[in-house]
């Protein structure tokens, strides 16, 4: 480790230390207050219990607000208390032998159904590419009309006596 440089000593730096503060409200012996938490990075913990004319001094570690907060935070109201039922709509009818043929079955039907898909998606792409083919069979037809019956006009514009000259 390099312990000066031109004169300059090292300088430690220590990690930066960790102040937490925050809010809330608790009931004490029916009453309600508000209690500001400060955690200091060594553990220790102020709470200020007080209503804005009394304040009281709490001083204690992280356990003792663990312990507090257990004792007087309210506690969170959950609107389902009841837990979900779930409804089993499909119950387990076959039993054995018979369940695992019926499993098979609906096994293969989805193995039938998804190849049966793949087909009719590669039948329908073919019939795609079908139609895209006639498309450009009747422009291209299209283009050698226009251009046999250009040909024509011009040729009959040519072959007309004083049609040449305008």
């Amino acid at each position: 480790m390099v312990d000066s440089i031109n004169g300059v000593s090292t300088v430690n730096i220590r990690p930066p230390q960790e102040y937490a503060k925050y809010e809330y409200e608790v009931e004490i012996d029916g009453k309600k207050q508000m209690a500001c938490v400060e955690k200091a990075p060594n553990g220790k913990v102020t709470i200020k219990l007080g209503d804005g004319k009394d304040v009281k001094v709490i001083n204690t570690d992280v356990e003792g607000l663990m312990e507090f907060n257990k004792n007087y935070k309210p506690k969170d109201i959950l609107y389902n208390s009841k837990p979900e039922e779930k409804t089993n709509e499909q119950k387990e009818v076959y039993s054995g032998k018979l369940a695992q043929i019926m499993k098979n079955i609906a096994l293969a039907g989805m193995m039938i159904n998804k190849n049966r898909s793949n087909q009719d998606l590669q039948s329908w792409a073919n019939q795609q590419q079908i139609m895209q083919d006639n498309f450009n069979a009747m422009q291209m037809h299209q283009q050698a009309v226009d251009t046999a019956l250009q040909a024509h006009n011009m040729a009959v514009q040519m072959s007309t006596p004083g049609m040449g000259i305008v």
